[in-house]
C-alpha cells in the first residue's frame, strides 16, 4: 500500500513510533561515547527530550494537523532539552515545525522542506558548528532528500532511501572527526537522529513498536515514599497546580503578578515564539488560577496534586525532580536583590561547597542526570536577582543554559563552566564592586585560570591518544584526554596530580566522591603534600557520583 500524505492523526503515530523505538535503543546510542566514562548519555538526553515532546503531541485533542502535531513536538522538547544533544533535537524539531508551519497534510515535497528548514536551525543554533556530528548526519540527509523528492510518490519509498543516506552519511562520521576515528565509534547523536528516522519507517510498514513507557531509566523511578504526616497538613499551599497555556498573549510579567497572591512557588515561563505559557504554582484554590488562565488562552496538560492528601510512589520525569523537593522542603521567601547565583552540581558536599561561596540556589545534575531547560528555569524562578549568573559546570548542560536563557524574561548571563573547579572560580572572581559586563568578563576570564581533572573508570575497551584502556580501569581526565591509566584510585590520582604539575601551580583541591572513605582520601592528600611540601593541599567532601576525585590546580 502506497502511502502518498500525511495528516495530524498519522503523524501523530508517526512520531509515538519513533520515539518509542528511539527509548528501547537509547543504551545502544549511550555507547557511542567517545570517552569510555560512564556519563554516556548522548541516547539518554535525546530519549527525554523525545518524550517531552511526545508528552505534547499525545496532549492534542479533536481535530488536529501536521503543523498542529509538529508545532507541539517542538514546544515539548523546548522546555524539555538536556544536554548538548538534546538541545539539537529541539532545535531539529523547531525547525521542523517552522517548515510545516502552513501544512494540514503533508506530502513527501513538504516532509523534505521540512527536513531542510530543520538542518538549517539546527546549524544557526550552534555557535561553532562541528563536522562529523548531528548536525552533518541532519544536513545530508536533508541534501539528499531535497535533491531526490521529485521520484518518489509513496512515503515508504522515500524513507527507506533517506534512511540509507543517513546511515551512510553517519557511517563516514569517523572521516569527518578524527576523535571518532581513534575511538572506533559513529557519533552518538547522529545515531539517535537515524533511530528516529529508522522508527518512523518502521510504523509505516506496520511494525509494532512497544510501548516504552515503563522504562525505568526514562522515568529515573525512584523507590521512594512520600508520607504525609500530621506535620505535612501544615503546608500553606495545599495543591500543586501545573498547565500549559495556548497563547499569542506575551506579557508574561503581568500575567505572573496577577497569579502571585494567589500562591507560591510560582513559575511562569513564555515558550519562546512557540505561543505557549507555561505555569506551575502551589495554591489553595486551583480554581482561581484555572480561571485567570482561561482568560489568555486553551489550556492543556493540566495536572492538580493535593499534597496534604497523599501517600505514593513518586516516578520521578524530567519535570518531577524539583517538584519533589518542593513537596518535602519548607519554602523560603524569595529575597530581591540586585544578582544572585545558580549553578548545577551533584552531591551534597558539592551543594554545601557552592552556597558557602555565596549561590543562591543549585540545580541538582551533572553527568548522566543533565537538568532539562525547563528544570534551569525553574531554578531563576526561585531567586530573586535582578540579574542572575547561570553557572553550568558542565559542556553538555551549557546550550541548555543559553537555551534557558533565551526563554526566560529575566537577565540571565551564562557563564560557560564546563567543570566545578572552573564554576567555583568564577564565583570567586565576582567583585560586587563592578558592572555586570565587568564581571562577566572577569568571571569568564577566571575559567582558564583553572586547571582541573578527575578520576573515573572505564566502561569499555577502547585505544585513544594512543592509550589502551580496557573495562573497569581506573582512569585520569584532563582537558578531554585520559592522561593516566590504572587498577588503583590512589595511584591514578596521584599520578593525574603528578602529570599536570608545573612552577605556577600552588595549590591543589581534592573533591572525594560518594565511593571514598575519608580516611583514604586524607592519605593520599597527605601523600601529595609529602611529594609537593611547598604546595597547599585542600581535601574537601563532594559526595559527588561517578568521579571518585574531581581536581582543581591552580
Amino acid at each position: 500500500m502506497e502511502i502518498k500524505k500525511i495528516d495530524g492523526p498519522l503523524l501523530k503515530d508517526v512520531f509515538k513510533g519513533a520515539v518509542n523505538y528511539l527509548i528501547s535503543r537509547k543504551n545502544e546510542v549511550n555507547k557511542l561515547n567517545v570517552f569510555p566514562v560512564p556519563d554516556g548519555d548522548t541516547g539518554t538526553n535525546m530519549s527525554l527530550t523525545a518524550k517531552s515532546a511526545l508528552k505534547q503531541i499525545d496532549s492534542l485533542e479533536g481535530e488536529f494537523f501536521v503543523k498542529d502535531v509538529a508545532q507541539a513536538a517542538a514546544r515539548g522538547a523546548l522546555m524539555g532539552a538536556r544536554g548538548n544533544s538534546g538541545v539539537i533535537l529541539s532545535q531539529l524539531l523547531r525547525g521542523f515545525a517552522e517548515g510545516l508551519e502552513n501544512v494540514d497534510e503533508a506530502n513527501i515535497t513538504d516532509i523534505t522542506e521540512a527536513f531542510k528548514k530543520a538542518s538549517e536551525t539546527t546549524y544557526k543554533a550552534v555557535m561553532k558548528p562541528i563536522e562529523g556530528t548531528i548536525l552533518t548526519v541532519g544536513r545530508e540527509t536533508a541534501d539528499f532528500a531535497w535533491r531526490n523528492h521529485k521520484k518518489y510518490k509513496d512515503f515508504i519509498r522515500f524513507l527507506e532511501d533517506v534512511i540509507k543516506e543517513a546511515n551512510k552519511s553517519l557511517e563516514d562520521t569517523p572521516n569527518k572527526l578524527s576523535v571518532l576515528k581513534e575511538a572506533g565509534v559513529v557519533d552518538a547523536g547522529g545515531k539517535g537522529l537515524v533511530v528516529l528516522l529508522e522508527g518512523s519507517l518502521r510504523f509505516l510498514k506496520g511494525e509494532e513498536i512497544l510501548e516504552q513507557s515503563e522504562d525505568e531509566v526514562m522515568k529515573k523511578k525512584a523507590q521512594q515514599e512520600i508520607k504525609f504526616t500530621e506535620a505535612n497538613t501544615d503546608i500553606k499551599y495545599g495543591y500543586c497546580t501545573e498547565f500549559i497555556i495556548n497563547t499569542d498573549y506575551d506579557d508574561i510579567d503581568a500575567f505572573r503578578e496577577k497569579l502571585s497572591p494567589l500562591g507560591d512557588c510560582l513559575l511562569v515561563v513564555g515558550g519562546a515564539g512557540t505561543e505557549i505559557i507555561k505555569v506551575h504554582i502551589h495554591t489553595n484554590d486551583p480554581g482561581v488560577v484555572l480561571q485567570h488562565a482561561c482568560e489568555l488562552g486553551l489550556l492543556q496538560d493540566i495536572k492538580i496534586d493535593n499534597m496534604r492528601f497523599q501517600h505514593r510512589e513518586v516516578l520521578f520525569d524530567e519535570s518531577e525532580v524539583a517538584e519533589a523537593k518542593e513537596k518535602e522542603e519548607a519554602e523560603e521567601t524569595i529575597e530581591e536583590k540586585e544578582i544572585s547565583f545558580i549553578t548545577v552540581s551533584m552531591g551534597k558536599g558539592m551543594t554545601e561547597t557552592f552556597k558557602s561561596i555565596g549561590v543562591d540556589y543549585v540545580v541538582t545534575g551533572g553527568q548522566t542526570m543533565n537538568p532539562s531547560t525547563e528544570d534551569l528555569l525553574k531554578g531563576i524562578e526561585k531567586v530573586g536577582g535582578k540579574t542572575v549568573f547561570l553557572i553550568p559546570n558542565n559542556s553538555n548542560i551549557i546550550l541548555s543554559a543559553e537555551q534557558a536563557r533565551d526563554i526566560s524574561t529575566r537577565n540571565i548571563i551564562v557563564i560557560p563552566s564546563k567543570s566545578v573547579p572552573q564554576g567555583i572560580a568564577a564565583i570567586l572572581a565576582f567583585n560586587e564592586n563592578n558592572t555586570i559586563e565587568e564581571n562577566t568578563k572577569q568571571m569568564t576570564d577566571a575559567l582558564k585560570s583553572i586547571t582541573d581533572a578527575s578520576v573515573t573508570y572505564a566502561v569499555r575497551d577502547t585505544k585513544i591518544n594512543g592509550k589502551e584502556v580496557h573495562k573497569d580501569d581506573i582512569i585520569g581526565l584532563a582537558s578531554k584526554e585520559i592522561i593516566e591509566c590504572g587498577n588503583d584510585i590512589d595511584k591514578v590520582t596521584f599520578d593525574t596530580v603528578k602529570n599536570l604539575m608545573n612552577d605556577e601551580i600552588s595549590l591543589v583541591t581534592l573533591y572525594y566522591g560518594e565511593d571514598i572513605v575519608k580516611e583514604d582520601a586524607e592519605e593520599l592528600r597527605d601523600k601529595i603534600e609529602e611529594k609537593y611540601p611547598d604546595i597547599d593541599v585542600d581535601l574537601i567532601w563532594g559526595e559527588q557520583p561517578i568521579y571518585y576525585y574531581i581536581i582543581s590546580l591552580e
